[in-house]
């Protein structure tokens, strides 16, 4: 199965899924009103349907290609690494930390731009200032490891 609109349709649908079943743990109600889980249990309830639609529709319609609208190259590449690092960060920001989590999720996005030294000083520079700024500016408090950043 090649069609992207079908798998963009079961991408939707997987994430209106799981959306669905974590706000049945939250209350729908309070005694004032709606509670936590009312709009997003509509929300997916209503995007579910949607998803089903749309995949019925890329079934009827004319194929397209997965080969056809995915970039090869270095956009590709860049889609890719870009990827492994938002799934990199949150694997790691607990033992971490935030410093050095979002350095190695910018370093991995700045590489391919700037030379290696220059990715790692943006990096790590920003990094730093994203600590400072949430948690003395903004009062937030950013996972942290054993050295307090």
């Amino acid at each position: 199965m090649k069609k992207a609109g079908v798998w963009a349709g079961v991408i939707l649908l997987v994430y209106a899924v799981t959306i669905f079943y974590q706000s049945l743990s939250l209350d729908y109600s309070t005694r004032l009103g709606p509670g936590p889980g009312f709009f997003p249990l509509w929300l997916s309830g209503i995007l579910t349907v949607l998803a089903l639609v749309y995949i019925f529709e890329a079934f009827k319609k004319d194929t397209v290609l997965l080969s056809d609208i995915l970039p090869g190259g270095q956009a590709g590449k860049s889609i890719l690494a870009t990827l492994a690092g938002l799934i990199l960060f949150p694997a790691v920001v607990s033992i971490l930390g935030f410093v050095i989590s979002s350095a190695m999720l910018l370093f991995i996005m700045f590489v391919r731009d700037y030379k290696w030294y220059t990715a790692l000083g943006i990096s790590v520079g920003l990094s730093l200032v994203l600590l400072v700024v949430f948690q003395s500016l903004l009062g937030v408090s950013l996972p942290v490891n054993d050295y307090g950043w």
